[in-house]
């Protein structure tokens, strides 16, 4: 029998008793003032995300910690608390409801209620593959073509563990932008740039994140590459592989643009226009989606400060 789903994240509101079921995308067992532990998960829907702190009773740090062992990324389960808004975004408590936390068993669920997908796969591979294909350097076009194509779940995998591009074909949706925005800055600058190098550089600067996630039912889990090394290096030692494939220079200039797209919050520096056309290109993608995703959660007429973006957000 189908557990039938009635309560969503995008209809919770401060002060809501919550009590349904959910998609459980990350869990991380922190510790209060008082050394004691709580969770620290996102539970989500198709309708969404929200924060779930499962703080448990007074005294029942034990239980919190078993509650934690048990959980799994990418089940779902029942969340029994009650909502509050907290630094302007409604987030859901659960105290007594830690007795409550059970997974629902996967034959029990539909599980379009809890994927949160916002794009079309079939579209966002068409556009990403017509990108690469209109790079005019044949021997660049193909080695963009055979790396997109090589890493798998390149257009189903997040781009992130949070923030920006999130969900499930994020990564993809992500690298479109940002090779759109580059392109055209190539289009309206009054500056000699390489465009091919420049969407080329766009659509595999992220490329190593294909390496940093796995399906984990539901949901995505991040490998340990995405924390020990980084998704800039991942995608670095796998472009090395190409190697050979176009002139040495112009290969060392293609590594140089994904190394240092994060300009200068990277380990890498943008030393050329084309870099920072990609940076720039990439920061502009994350933080619309940022400010976007921020601006949804706050009520109509209202102002509220965006933990993606960083800074307050106002919703006519």
């Amino acid at each position: 029998m189908v557990c039938r789903k009635e309560t969503f994240v995008g209809d919770i509101a401060d002060g809501d008793e919550v009590d349904g079921i959910f998609l459980l995308r990350s869990v991380e067992v922190k510790q209060k003032k008082n050394g004691s532990p709580y969770i620290l998960a996102q539970v989500a829907d198709m309708t969404g995300s929200i924060t779930c702190n499962v703080w448990g009773v007074q005294g029942c740090g034990e239980e919190v910690s078993t509650a934690a062992e048990r959980l799994k990324v990418g089940a779902v389960y029942r969340i029994r608390g009650f909502a509050r808004a907290y630094n302007g975004a409604v987030q859901v408590s659960v105290n007594e409801g830690i007795a409550d936390l059970a997974e629902v068993p996967p034959d029990e669920i539909s599980a379009e209620d809890f994927v949160c997908a916002p794009v079309d796969e079939v579209d966002l591979k068409r556009g990403v593959l017509a990108m690469a294909g209109g790079i005019a350097d044949g021997t660049l076009r193909d080695l963009v073509l055979e790396a997109i194509t090589g890493a798998e779940g390149f257009f189903v995998k997040p781009a992130a563990k949070s923030r920006h591009h999130e969900y499930r074909g994020g990564l993809a949706e992500h690298t479109l932008e940002t090779a759109r925005i580059a392109a055209a800055s190539c289009d309206a600058a009054r500056i000699p740039m390489d465009r091919d190098l420049v969407v080329a550089g766009a659509l595999l600067h992220d490329i190593g994140k294909a390496s940093c996630f796995d399906e984990a039912g539901l949901a995505f889990t991040a490998r340990p590459e995405y924390d020990l090394l980084g998704h800039v290096a991942t995608g670095v030692i796998y472009l090395t592989r190409f190697r050979g494939r176009i002139p040495e220079e112009r290969f060392n200039h293609l590594l140089h643009i994904v190394q240092s797209h994060h300009g200068p919050h990277g380990e890498v520096p943008c030393q050329t226009p084309e870099a920072w056309a990609v940076h720039l290109a990439d920061l502009t993608s994350a933080t619309l989606r940022e400010a976007a995703d921020d601006q949804m959660e706050a009520a109509p007429g209202t102002r509220k400060n965006g933990w993606r973006s960083g800074g307050p957000v106002w919703r006519f």
